[in-house]
């Protein structure tokens, strides 16, 4: 059986989506309440319009994470540097309905309120480089080196204080003798 984007909006208005009014994450999307937010973010101007708004947009066949919206919603776009996470802020007014719609993910209700929209951070491997393998080792081989120097001044110390005890020891059993 083959399904096509009519055959899952069918299904879509079928069904309920909650909507939440705390953290919530679609994919790569995290819609964090404000007050959880560690950054301050002015309240959002722009409305939702009825076709709604891209919030990440699919790359390479992916598919967009849209933001749709019923009511009083608006979303400002944060313009930020390329590692920024903060994609925008999101404000939905009282008695307004806001979701994030994704064909793979589903939808999302949001609850009135504001809210920071944010990306999931990409952790890519390590890679390390023969030249970085060289400075790993040397770093490991001067690290041994200098537990191996502490571990000697260390016993150095010890058997100065056990020397230094025993001689105490010996004086604590000499006898003084009047003339």
């Amino acid at each position: 059986m083959r399904t096509d984007d009519a055959d899952l909006a069918r299904l879509a208005a079928e069904l309920d989506i909650p909507t939440i009014d705390g953290l919530q994450h679609q994919g790569d999307v995290s819609v964090i309440p404000a007050s959880m937010a560690s950054e301050d973010h002015r309240p959002p101007v722009t409305p939702v319009p009825a076709a709604g708004i891209a919030v990440v947009r699919g790359e390479a066949g992916g598919h967009t994470h849209l933001l749709l919206a019923s009511g009083d919603v608006r979303y400002d776009v944060r313009e930020g540097a390329a590692d920024d996470l903060t994609l925008g802020s999101l404000e939905v007014g009282d008695g307004a309905s806001a979701w994030l719609d994704h064909p793979e993910h589903g939808n999302t209700g949001i609850a009135p309120g504001r809210y920071v929209l944010r990306r999931k951070r990409e952790m890519a491997p390590r890679v390390l480089t023969p030249d970085t393998v060289r400075k790993l080792e040397r770093a490991r081989k001067q690290a041994r080196k200098q537990e191996a120097l502490e571990q000697a001044e260390r016993a150095e110390r010890e058997q100065a204080e056990r020397d230094r005890a025993a001689r105490e020891q010996e004086w604590m059993n000499v006898r003084f003798v009047a003339d």
